[in-house]
């Protein structure tokens, strides 16, 4: 097989893959939203009508009742978007989306954040000390070694760290 038909096959599979991509998305935000929130009000406004009689009077009409259920469905959403969502829901899917960012480093509260980066702070030292007891500490390397511990003090405070 040649190379470039490989090179080609490759581009394929990432464009379909991309295209994939986009209509779940869009299924996923809109197509699926529209289907249940159209299922909700039938199945509303047939329960409705049918366990209560006085409802009849005010939803004659299904047009009715989804103008009613469509404005108070739409002023629950952007209230509860506003203030579940955003105040709450949103800082908890940035740090799920930040812990699965290979890109972005966050030290594990717990046995990582405690334990395990002051250890590595300590042995860089020691092994810091190791070179320059040994005539084996250059400029570049008390650089390097630096780096790392600032890095690693970042991590230790819970921030998070891009790696390139």
């Amino acid at each position: 097989m040649r190379v470039s038909s490989l090179l080609n096959y490759g581009r394929i599979a990432q464009w379909s893959g991309r295209r994939f991509w986009e209509s779940r998305q869009f299924y996923a935000s809109y197509i699926a939203l529209f289907i249940a929130i159209t299922n909700w009000i039938t199945i509303q406004y047939k329960l409705l009508l049918e366990h209560i009689p006085f409802l009849n009077i005010l939803f004659s009409n299904i047009w009715v009742f989804m103008v009613v259920a469509g404005v108070v469905f739409s002023l629950l959403s952007i209230l509860g978007g506003h203030y579940v969502h955003r105040k709450r829901q949103f800082r908890l899917e940035q740090a799920v989306a930040t812990e699965e960012n290979p890109y972005l480093y966050k030290a594990i509260p717990g046995k990582e954040r405690d334990l395990m980066i002051p250890l590595t702070i300590f042995q860089l030292g020691v092994l810091e000390e190791l070179l320059a007891y040994h005539t084996g500490l250059t400029e570049e390397k008390k650089k390097q070694f630096e780096t790392y511990r600032q890095s690693l003090r970042k991590l230790k405070e819970g921030h998070t760290m891009q790696m390139a």
